[in-house]
């Protein structure tokens, strides 16, 4: 096959993965067919049968893409914040930037979470975008001076923290505490706690 043509194979399958996650943003898993993604990405029927005989394999495959890009943006993000040695105030501050971020696949995300509670082919997706979240939670609390022991061993309750204020500002805009200052607080706890 020439590196042309796998080229243009790989970007049809973007072309797929992205519209497969816009179709669950609108209607849920269950808005997810063959002839849907189709029409939605603007790719043949065949081609998207093609590369993507179930729907078991599309939904996990657009997981894993979100997930990969997720992760490469979340990567860079921790490495900034680890560089450039951030305040508690900073890194509370990127790390609400990150939940207000305009991505527009994060009701997707939540759904394929819960698809993945029924689904066992997709946890090991899913469990990747929880670490990648956590080496970001990770940075930014070292960032702010806990130890890199302590910033470990809270950053995963770190981003359940985060994922719960995802979802509510998606399920109940305007509900609750805004991110930044909820993150800020937390932080400034963790500070106390260790003075």
């Amino acid at each position: 096959m020439s590196v042309r043509r796998q080229a243009r194979g790989e970007e049809r399958r973007r072309e797929i993965l992205h519209a497969t996650l816009a179709l669950i943003e609108r209607g849920g898993v269950e808005a997810v067919t063959h002839r849907a993604v189709g029409e939605a990405s603007g790719v043949p029927l065949g081609s998207v049968t093609y590369y993507f005989p179930t729907k078991d394999q599309l939904l996990r495959e657009a997981l894993e893409c979100w997930v990969s890009e997720e992760v490469s943006r979340l990567s860079s993000v921790a490495e900034a914040i680890e560089r450039e040695q951030l305040s508690p105030e900073e890194g509370a501050a990127r790390w609400s930037e990150l939940l207000r971020g305009n991505d527009p696949h994060q009701i997707a995300q939540f759904d394929l979470y819960l698809q993945a509670a029924r689904d066992p082919s997709l946890r090991d997706a899913a469990a990747e975008a929880f670490a990648a979240y956590e080496r970001v939670a990770g940075a930014a609390l070292r960032a702010a001076g806990l130890s890199p022991e302590d910033a470990e061993r809270v950053a995963a309750l770190f981003v359940a923290l985060a994922d719960g204020l995802g979802l509510r500002r998606l399920a109940a805009p305007g509900a609750g505490p805004a991110a930044g200052e909820a993150l800020f607080e937390l932080f400034e706890a963790l500070g106390a706690s260790r003075g």
